[in-house]
C-alpha cells in the first residue's frame, strides 16, 4: 500500500514538473516574438507619406498639409521613412493653426542612434521648402528644441 502509495506521488510530481516546463516554454516563445513590423504597405494604406529609398507614396497628402499650413488651417500627417534594413522611422508632423508639433520616433530602427532610439519631440513656427539638384527638400525652421538635422524630407522631380 505504501509502495502504491509513493508511485502516484512520483506521478504527481513528475507530471508537475512536465506541465510546468511546458507551460515555461511556450511563455518564452511568445516573448522571444517580436511585434510584427510596419511594413510599407501596410503604412501606405494608413494614408502614410512613405518613403521608401527615395521612393514616395501618397505625396498628395504632404502637399496639402503644406497648402494647409501655408493657409493655416489644422492638419496633421504621419512621414514614414524605411531604412535600408527596412525599419521604419516616423515622422509625425501636428500643425494646429499656428504651430506645427513635431514628433520624431526610431525606436524601431534596430540600427538607429546606437541603442539611443526613442522619441523625440518639438515645437516648430514653419516649414519650407529649398530646391536642390535632387527635387526639393522640406525643413522645419524655428524650432525649440532645435531639429536641424532630424527631418528632412526629399521629394524627387
Amino acid at each position: 500500500m505504501e509502495l502504491e502509495s509513493m508511485k502516484y506521488k512520483f506521478i504527481f510530481v513528475f507530471s508537475t514538473i512536465f506541465l510546468s516546463m511546458i507551460l515555461l516554454g511556450c511563455q518564452q516563445n511568445s516573448t522571444d516574438n517580436p511585434k510584427k513590423p510596419y511594413n510599407s504597405e501596410e503604412a501606405i494604406k494608413n494614408g502614410d507619406i512613405v518613403d521608401v529609398h527615395g521612393k514616395i507614396s501618397n505625396l498628395d497628402k504632404f502637399k496639402q498639409f503644406i497648402k494647409n499650413v501655408n493657409d493655416g488651417v489644422k492638419d496633421k500627417v504621419r512621414i514614414t521613412l524605411y531604412t535600408k534594413e527596412g525599419d521604419p522611422i516616423f515622422y509625425n508632423l501636428d500643425y494646429n493653426g499656428k504651430k506645427i508639433k513635431y514628433t520624431f520616433d526610431d525606436s524601431q530602427d534596430s540600427y538607429g542612434g546606437a541603442g539611443m532610439a526613442g522619441i523625440e519631440n518639438a515645437t516648430c513656427t514653419n516649414i519650407e521648402s529649398t530646391n536642390s539638384e535632387n527635387g526639393v527638400e522640406y525643413h522645419l525652421r524655428k524650432c525649440s528644441p532645435d531639429v536641424v538635422n532630424t527631418f528632412i524630407l526629399r521629394v524627387p522631380e
